[in-house]
Order: structure tokens, then C-alpha cells, then sequence
């Protein structure tokens, strides 16, 4: 039993996310007759860079959130380290014309309504790094 409602949960899913996606293209509704399979699996495309985090001028941690009934259920993010850069040149100090801020990437994540099957689909958006930008400075 426990897996049939899985089965029917993994459907509607597959048919929220097709909805959201067909109707940014303004096309009709998208038939729901496929399963879709969750993988925990994380593919790493980033090859050699490793640690980019922390070798970076404008390093960040990463943080994570967990919602149970959220799809994907944890999401990382950057946090900036510093508000300013780091100097590429060992014994210099930060650069103070320079800082530091997030870059932002929108992620598609649903939620669950109710405690059921139903689920609600919405574009959060999340830190994936931090880089380096020239400071603001007010012009008269």
C-alpha cells in the first residue's frame, strides 16, 4: 500500500513540474503518464575544482536548510565569508575597494500541501557562490 501512494505521489510530482515548466511556454498541460524517479545520487561537474569555495578571492561557507516536506528537501547555499575580498598577494590585506557579494541562481522547489500528494511548484532563489565586484561609490 505504502508503495502505491509513493507511486502516486512520484506521478503527481512529475506532473507539477511539467506544468511549470510547459506553462512558462504557454503550452497546454502536459499528460501525466510517466513516473518520475528521485535519485539521492549528486553528480559532481565541477572535475578539478575542487575546494573553489575556499581558494577563491571572495570566499564563502556553505549552509545548509532542511524542510521535510519540500522537494528538494535540503538545500545548500553560499554564504560570503567577508564582506571584502581576499588579496591574491600573500601578507596583503584585504582589498577594501573591492567586495564581496553572492551570486544568486533560481532553483525550481515544491512543496508539499496538507501532508498528502499534492504539491505546489515555486523558483526560490539560492547563493551558489560569492565573487568580487568594485565597491559602490555615490557619485555627485
Amino acid at each position: 500500500m505504502e508503495l502505491l501512494r509513493l507511486g502516486v505521489c512520484t506521478l503527481l510530482v512529475f506532473c507539477s513540474a511539467s506544468w511549470v515548466v510547459s506553462s512558462s511556454r504557454a503550452v497546454a498541460s502536459p499528460r501525466c503518464d510517466a513516473m518520475l524517479d528521485l535519485s539521492s545520487n549528486v553528480s559532481s561537474l565541477s572535475g578539478g575544482n575542487g575546494n573553489i569555495h575556499s581558494r577563491s578571492l571572495s570566499p564563502w561557507r556553505w549552509t545548509s536548510t532542511t524542510v521535510k516536506d519540500r522537494i528538494p528537501s535540503t538545500i545548500w547555499e553560499a554564504e560570503c565569508i567577508s564582506s571584502f575580498c581576499s588579496s591574491p598577494n600573500p601578507g596583503q590585506t584585504n582589498r577594501q575597494d573591492l567586495t564581496s557579494v553572492p551570486i544568486h541562481q533560481n532553483i525550481l522547489v515544491l512543496n508539499r500541501q496538507d501532508k498528502g500528494c499534492h504539491y505546489t511548484a515555486s523558483y526560490r532563489s539560492v547563493a551558489v557562490g560569492c565573487t568580487c565586484v568594485w565597491t559602490k561609490t555615490i557619485q555627485n
